[in-house]
């Protein structure tokens, strides 16, 4: 018991020490591949999302899973391009202009992320009309601002 409580303590003074760490500002060149990867789960749901609802593939149970984690993904992307990489010589798709945009870009994040939670409730909602809707304006907010953001 005493070996338990001492460990316990031991761990949360480290996690403690360690705290102002996890604040501090990433390395441009992790700040850019966490970005990526991100982009590639948004992009491995809608791709899957969009194969199941043309019927391409035949797991309709997944549908309101790759709806719901869309939804989840999409309220990580602004947190996402809050460190300017620009100038740090870190290879991305960004387009530089991301940076110097602010509010526009916050705003086209912001599109993205009604979108997607509208999708989630129009699968929900079992509607066929208001799904395929939902994912022609889901496809709409990304095409928005990969055309202004996103170097092809």
């Amino acid at each position: 018991m005493k070996f338990a409580v001492r460990s316990a303590l031991v761990a949360g003074v480290l996690s403690i020490a360690v705290l102002p760490n996890a604040f501090a500002e990433d390395k441009a060149e992790d700040a850019v591949k966490y970005r990526e990867a991100l982009m590639e789960v948004v992009g491995g749901h809608t791709q899957s999302f969009f194969a199941l609802l043309q019927g391409k593939v035949s797991h309709p149970e997944d549908l309101a899973w790759h709806a719901d984690s869309l939804a989840e993904a999409s309220k990580r992307v602004k947190g996402a391009f809050v460190q300017n990489t620009a100038g740090s010589g870190a290879k991305t798709e960004a387009k530089d202009g991301i940076w110097a945009a602010g509010s526009e870009f916050t705003k086209l994040a912001g599109d993205f992320e009604t979108a997607a939670a509208n999708l989630s409730a129009a699968v929900k909602s079992k509607d066929q009309a208001a799904i395929g809707a939902a994912a022609k304006a889901l496809g709409g907010a990304c095409k928005g601002c990969h055309d202004k953001f996103k170097e092809d």
